[in-house]
C-alpha cells in the first residue's frame, strides 16, 4: 500500500468532507408539520423487549424530540423505556445482525396495555437529510402495530396501502417487528403505531453505518425463492379479487445447463375435471404414480438433480403445497423455512409451500393427465388455511420435457404471522442461499447445476471515527492471486459495465479515487485502515469495491464484488 497514495487520498476526503458539512450545518427555522401521525388501535402485538422497524426519510435537518408508540394489549401498567436504534438507510435484510445498528436516543415513560405512550427523549438528536433504518426496542412493555394491508411487495417497504406516511420534512415507510430485538424471526408487513414529533433545525449526529448495494458478477445458484414471512404480502396469482402482474411462472428446463430457465406466462388454472384425491386427513404426502391405473404417471420427468439430472418415476406431493421427486421423500411439513428447502436431501417444487387444510369441507386436490395439452397436472382446489376460512387455488404443471409451471388462481392472504410461505425451486442436497428474491420482478431468471456465489464485500465492523476500517472480502474463487480493494467519493448507479474491456456483466461500483493491491491466498482476504478520529471526517460519506484477478470467468480473467456504501460517524 502506497503511503503518498493514501496520504492523498485522505486529503481529498477531508476536503470533500468539509464542504459537506457546511452544507450539513443549522437550517433556517420555520413550521414544522410536526407530528407526523401514523396508525392507531393495532390489534397485533409482539413480545416484550421485542423490536418494531421502518425506513425513515428525512428531506430537511430536523431534531426529533419526542415519539408515541402504542403498548400491546399484554404490557403491564407502570414505567417503559423505549429505545432508538439507527442503522444502514434500510432496516430491510439488516435486522439479524446488531452490530449494524447505534442506539442514538431513549425515553422511559408511563406505559400501560393498549396505550399510546408519550416518549419525550431524554436527550433530542438531529438527523440531516437522508435515509435511516430505524429500530425501536421495547423494555418494560411490548409493541402493540398493525398488519400490512393491500401490500403489492415482500422486499420494498412501504409497498402495502396502510404502511406509508408522509409530509414535507419527512418519510416514514413501515415496516416489519421481531419477537426478540435485532434477533430471530422477522414479522412482516407490520405497520408502527405512533408518531414522530420534531422540530426543524439542528445539529446533526452521524452514525457510523455500511451497507452493501449492487452484487458481485457470475453469481448463479441450483436454486430460487421467495419467502413471505406473511401470507398478506403474498403478490402472486389472484389476491382481494385483483390479478396480479405474475399469476403464473414456468420452469423452463435447460438439459444442457442441468437447471431451469423460469420466465413469466400467466396461464390460468386448469379447472380439474378428475375426482379428488382421497385424502385421510390434513397433513399428509401421497403418491402422484398411485392415482393412476397400474400406479404409474403418463410420463417420466426429467429434473435438475444435484451436479446434474435426475429422472422421477413417481412425484410424492404434500398437501402443504410442494411436489418431491420420487423416489426421495421429505416428510410432511407445514412451517416452511428456507434452511429447509435448501438443505433437505431431495429436490423440491415449492409452488406454495404453506400450512393448508385440503382436508377441510369444500377443499380438495387433483391429480390428472390433460391429454390434449400433454401435461401431468396437481391442483389444490379451494383449499383452505389452517387458520382461517379463506381458500387458495393453484396448480403444477408437468410437462413430459422437464418444463414445469406454477399457476395461481384466487389466493387467500390470511392465516396470520405464524403462517409464511415459500415459492420457488431447489436442488436441496445443501445447496448454497441464493437470497430472498422478489419474483413478481425478478422474471426471468436462470437456475444451473452448480453453485457460483458472487465475490463480496463487507465491513467487519461500523465505521467509527478513530476505529479501524476493516474491509472483508470473501467468496474469492479458486486460483485467484491478487487483488484491488478500491476507494471512491462518487457512486455508480447503475456500475459501469466491463463488457467493453472483456469482462461482460461484470460492474464498476463507483468512480475509484484510490486503490490498494493486495496479495491472496484463500478464499477470504481482510484490509484494515486506520480511520482518523477528526471532525472533519463526520458524516463523511464513501464506496468502496473489491476486484481480483481470477482466470477463467471472462476473456479480462477479472472478478468484481458488489460495492459498500460506508458513512463515516462518531456514534
Amino acid at each position: 500500500m502506497a503511503c503518498p497514495q493514501n496520504l492523498s487520498f485522505q486529503t481529498r476526503f477531508i476536503m470533500r468532507t468539509l464542504s459537506l458539512i457546511a452544507a450539513l450545518a443549522l437550517t433556517t427555522l420555520g413550521a414544522a408539520q410536526s407530528p407526523l401521525l401514523t396508525l392507531s388501535g393495532g390489534t397485533n402485538q409482539g413480545n416484550v423487549g421485542g423490536g418494531l422497524y421502518f425506513d425513515l426519510q428525512i428531506n430537511q435537518t430536523v431534531t426529533i424530540t419526542r415519539i408515541d408508540f402504542l403498548c400491546g394489549a399484554n404490557t403491564a401498567a407502570g414505567n417503559g423505556t423505549l429505545s432508538i436504534w439507527l442503522g444502514p438507510t434500510t432496516y430491510l435484510g439488516n435486522v439479524a445482525n446488531p452490530s449494524l445498528w447505534a442506539l442514538v436516543g431513549s425515553t422511559t415513560t408511563a406505559v400501560g396495555p393498549s396505550t399510546m405512550a408519550q416518549g419525550t427523549l431524554t436527550a433530542p438528536f438531529a438527523l440531516a437529510p437522508g435515509s435511516y433504518g430505524v429500530a425501536l426496542q421495547s423494555s418494560n412493555h411490548n409493541f402493540g402495530y398493525t398488519n400490512g394491508v393491500g401490500c403489492t411487495s415482500t422486499t420494498i417497504p412501504g409497498s402495502c396501502a396502510n404502511s406509508i406516511f408522509s409530509n414535507s420534512e419527512m418519510t416514514i415507510r413501515a415496516g416489519a417487528a421481531q419477537n426478540a430485538f435485532l434477533s430471530g424471526g422477522v414479522f412482516t408487513p407490520r405497520v408502527f403505531n405512533g408518531a414522530i414529533h420534531y422540530t426543524l433545525g439542528g445539529t446533526p449526529i452521524a452514525v457510523a453505518a455500511w451497507q452493501p448495494y449492487d452484487k458481485g458478477c457470475y453469481a448463479y445458484y441450483r436454486s430460487f425463492y421467495q419467502l413471505f414471512p406473511n401470507p398478506v404480502g403474498l403478490n402472486l396469482g389472484i389476491t382481494g379479487g385483483v390479478p396480479n402482474p405474475v399469476t403464473a411462472f414456468k420452469l423452463v428446463l435447460n438439459q444442457t445447463r442441468a437447471g431451469y430457465d423460469v420466465m413469466v406466462t400467466n396461464t390460468p388454472v386448469a379447472p380439474p375435471t378428475s375426482p379428488p384425491v382421497t385424502l385421510a386427513g390434513p397433513d399428509l404426502t401421497f403418491s402422484a404414480a398411485a392415482q393412476f391405473p397400474n400406479n404409474q404417471l403418463p410420463f417420466g420427468i426429467p429434473h435438475p438433480l444435484a451436479g446434474g439430472m435426475g429422472f422421477a418415476s413417481d412425484l410424492n406431493v404434500s398437501t402443504e403445497g410442494y411436489i418431491v421427486p420420487a423416489p426421495a421423500s421429505i416428510p410432511n411439513d407445514g412451517t416452511p423455512t428456507t434452511g429447509e428447502l435448501l438443505g433437505a436431501a431431495a429436490p423440491r417444487w415449492a409452488a406454495h409451500w404453506k400450512n393448508m387444510n385440503p382436508a377441510a369441507s369444500g377443499s380438495s386436490m387433483h391429480v390428472e393427465y390433460d391429454v390434449i395439452a400433454g401435461e401431468l397436472l396437481v391442483t389444490w382446489n379451494n383449499v383452505a388455511d389452517a387458520a382461517a376460512t379463506t381458500t387458495s387455488t393453484f396448480q403444477v404443471a408437468f410437462s413430459f420435457n422437464g418444463d414445469v409451471e406454477y399457476r395461481y388462481g384466487a389466493m387467500s392472504q390470511n392465516g396470520g404471522g405464524s403462517y409464511p410461505i415459500v415459492i420457488g425451486w431447489s436442488e436441496g442436497n445443501g445447496s448454497l442461499d441464493p437470497g430472498n428474491i422478489e419474483i413478481a420482478t425478478a422474471l426471468p431468471l436462470s437456475t444451473y447445476n452448480v453453485d457460483n456465489p458472487p465475490l463480496t464485500l463487507g465491513l467487519g465492523q461500523r465505521p467509527r471515527l478513530g476505529s479501524n476500517l476493516v474491509l472483508d472480502t470473501s467468496r474469492i474463487p479458486t486460483g485467484t492471486g491478487a487483488g484491488v480493494i478500491a476507494l471512491g467519493f462518487t457512486q455508480l448507479t447503475p456500475g459501469l459495465d466491463l463488457g467493453i474491456i472483456g469482462a461482460p456483466n461484470c460492474r464498476m461500483a463507483a468512480v475509484y479515487d484510490a486503490t490498494v493491491t493486495v496479495g491472496i491466498t484463500g478464499s477470504t482476504h481482510q484490509l484494515v485502515l486506520g480511520i482518523p478520529n477528526l471532525p472533519a471526517l463526520n458524516g463523511g460519506l464513501m464506496y468502496g469495491q473489491s476486484v481480483t484477478v481470477s482466470p477463467g470467468f471472462n476473456a479480462l480473467g477479472v472478478l468484481t464484488s458488489n460495492g459498500v456504501r460506508i458513512l463515516l460517524g462518531s456514534i
